[in-house]
């Protein structure tokens, strides 16, 4: 399969009824009633997959709301989808049970929408009350099942400050794929503008406390931004989301078909700074609802690709504690990428591989991010050597990664 195929993903929204009332929902005002049928679902999969689809995204509203999700997920699975994700508020994750049964039907990775790290803010922002503890167990689930998860933090007035805290939260999860996610005035965000609007100004210092937090525990390729413009991710600008392109297609309840590389930027508009910066040709500045609200202060054009400019000062926050052993050993908290776990997992299994072996047998393995390319076996094998888990062994004239005998912490 070359690299482009694989990456090709076909995300579904399945219908628009959730079971939460997030004060920044962008879909405030579609129609809830809009559900795509189980032939309809099944006859888009059939469809994707032969056109050269091999990611298959499933969103709402909220899509684990449906009674047929194990059902549309199995499907896929049988239809050859090898990479299957749920965009989740992770309420219905609570039961343990429901969570074995969308491992089994061939779930590879969920994506939480947590947006706090405390409990009470997160419950008053999405309308239900107990809804960060039930998201909670839902990751401590998928993680034992082996499940891939991530999360989404929708950034509002009420959470900008917090976003190294929450980053810091999620890692002691276990959670190391985060989207910070800036919104689209739409739907409630619109109607909730002036209790939740922040402009980008005003988060450019949190956004790189957030980074800061992933980078210290090596994690700094692991964090990325959507709806936020380059200039406001100083020396970090290849975190931004819409540079290159999605590979995405979208389709709705209705079965109306959108090409993101066609449409992402069409309610855009550039800041007077944008005709000055070197990355005009792929970044078509912000969302014009934005403009409207906050205008066009702080933009600056980014002159050169080795620019450097100095980082914004930071708040500070701490990183995720580390266990006592750790701390009494003056040694930061071990915390995994997603390609790491996998390697782990690999190793545990087979004892020693080649990066062939291994690129073999992650495609059975849902831990990790990207198995089409040895790279990325060697960039985690390398990390890991680092940490004190892999080494690299030459045996019968081929090198081997293997597990040490004696790692320095617990995986």
């Amino acid at each position: 399969m070359p690299r482009e195929e694989n990456s090709k993903c076909y995300e579904m929204i399945l219908n628009y009824n959730c079971n939460a009332r997030c004060s920044f929902c962008s879909q405030g005002s579609f129609d809830k009633s809009l559900n795509a049928g189980f032939k309809q679902a099944a006859a888009a999969i059939y469809a994707a997959y032969r056109g050269g689809y091999r990611r298959l995204g499933l969103t709402g509203g909220e899509p684990l709301v449906r009674p047929d999700i194990v059902k549309v997920i199995a499907l896929a699975r049988s239809v050859g989808f090898k990479f299957i994700r749920v965009q989740t508020n992770g309420i219905k994750l609570s039961d343990a049970a429901f969570c074995r049964r969308l491992a089994a039907a061939g779930l590879t990775f969920c994506k939480f929408s947590l947006t706090s790290d405390r409990p009470s803010e997160h419950d008053r922002l999405v309308g239900v009350p107990g809804a960060w503890e039930k998201a909670a167990r839902g990751v401590r689930s998928m993680r034992a099942l082996k499940v891939r998860v991530g999360n989404n933090i929708l950034v509002s007035r009420a959470n900008y400050r917090r976003l190294p805290e929450i980053t810091g939260a999620l890692l002691k999860m276990g959670v190391t794929s985060i989207v910070i996610i800036y919104p689209a005035y739409i739907g409630a965000m619109a109607d909730n503008i002036k209790a939740l609007g922040v402009s980008l100004g005003e988060c450019e210092p949190y956004f790189d406390a957030a980074v800061r937090i992933m980078e210290r525990a090596g994690l700094g390729g692991e964090m990325l931004f959507l709806n936020v413009p380059p200039c406001f991710l100083k020396g970090r600008e290849s975190m931004a989301i819409g540079l290159g392109l999605f590979n995405t297609v979208v389709t709705d309840p209705l079965g109306a078909s959108t090409n993101l590389d066609q449409t992402a930027d069409a309610a855009k508009v550039r800041a007077p700074a944008c005709r000055r910066c070197r990355l005009k040709d792929r970044c078509a500045g912000v969302d014009k609802n934005y403009a409207r609200n906050f205008g066009f202060a702080g933009f600056k054009p980014i002159r050169s690709a080795t620019q450097a400019a100095p980082a914004p000062a930071a708040p500070s926050a701490p990183a995720p504690s580390a266990p006592p052993a750790a701390r009494a050993a003056g040694r930061e908290p071990q915390v995994f990428s997603d390609n790491e776990l996998c390697l782990l997992e690999i190793l545990k299994r087979r004892g020693e591989a080649t990066t062939a072996q291994v690129l073999a047998m992650a495609r059975d393995i849902v831990l990790c991010r990207d198995c089409s390319d040895g790279n990325s076996v060697l960039n985690a094998a390398q990390s890991l050597d680092i940490k004190g888990f892999v080494e690299s062994v030459l045996a019968r004239g081929r090198y081997y990664w293997r597990l040490k005998k004696n790692p320095g912490g617990r995986p």
